[in-house]
């Protein structure tokens, strides 16, 4: 695919889903899901939005394209995923379920789920290489005060970002996160919370003194995480109104995505969402 698909063209032609499923999960090489063949498949039955129903020779077992994905038990029709993922790619960070609601036409608590399940795929498909360069860390509090949940954040310069929810400002709670994301022998920035001192064991370590009101020395500062900081409280607070704990995890997975890709072209963005809700393992019911 070659631009980001229209989402008005997918209201007049439904069976343009069925053709956008096709290109992005089998791109040009069907295979049965049940037996992992390419070979003896013919088309059986066609079904609505223009998905097909087909038959594996070899294993005597039918499928559809959409087996084994995210929308195979769905009651959603095709058409309005793939709606409400053009949605989401176009948003400045996030959609809300009531938006989602109003514009494809489900219900209130469906259009909750299916934001579940895509901030799920999103979150098991995060990145695992490590952070390197210069990293500049901070912990922050998120969401309403009586719901609040510290998280520690770990941003590359002009690079990717990193969450890891923790129980509190201690030493091996700010310190651990940071072996598991980012690669030895980085420089890492702080502010000067004690807590973080023993960075220095494995990282170059430096920091600023913010309650001197020093806030950069030379090349060394904390302004980038503290950017995404401000950015992810304002889509908290205007679009969510505040998350509850136990979800924390996968608003902050669909915020990494959408930084950690804000270089990438629309289309590309979606064309990885997209695979991310086709890969079988990763499905949510």
């Amino acid at each position: 695919m070659k631009k980001l698909p229209n989402k008005f063209a997918l209201i007049k032609n439904k069976n343009l889903a069925g053709k956008i499923m096709r290109k992005l999960h089998w791109d040009g090489q069907r295979c049965c899901p049940h037996c992992g063949c390419i070979d003896g498949i013919i088309k059986h039955q066609k079904l609505k939005d223009g998905i097909y129903r087909y038959f594996c020779g070899n294993c005597d077992r039918t499928f559809t394209d959409l087996t084994g994905t995210v929308f195979e038990k769905s009651k959603v029709s095709l058409w309005k995923w793939i709606y409400g993922l053009i949605l989401l790619i176009e948003s400045t960070g996030s959609i809300s379920a009531a938006e989602l609601s109003r514009n494809i036409e489900v219900s209130y608590t469906t259009a909750w789920k299916m934001l579940r399940k895509i901030r799920h795929c999103i979150e098991v498909n995060q990145l695992d290489t490590k952070l390197n360069g210069i990293i500049e860390s901070d912990e922050a509090w998120i969401s309403h005060k009586d719901n609040q949940q510290i998280v520690l954040g770990m941003v590359e310069r002009q690079g990717k970002v990193r969450f890891c929810p923790i129980l509190d400002r201690k030493e091996d709670q700010l310190i651990y996160p940071h072996y598991w994301y980012v690669k030895k022998g980085s420089m890492v920035f702080t502010d000067g919370l004690i807590s973080y001192s023993a960075l220095g064991v494995d990282y170059t370590h430096l920091w600023v003194n913010h309650s001197a009101k020093e806030f950069k020395r030379n090349d060394v500062w904390t302004n980038t995480i503290e950017g995404v900081w401000s950015m992810l409280k304002g889509i908290i607070r205007t679009i969510h109104h505040g998350i509850k704990k136990k979800y924390l995890t996968k608003y902050l997975a669909l915020f990494a995505f959408n930084y950690n890709n804000r270089h990438l072209p629309l289309n590309d963005k979606f064309q990885l969402l997209f695979k991310y809700l086709c890969q079988p393992r990763y499905c949510l019911y």
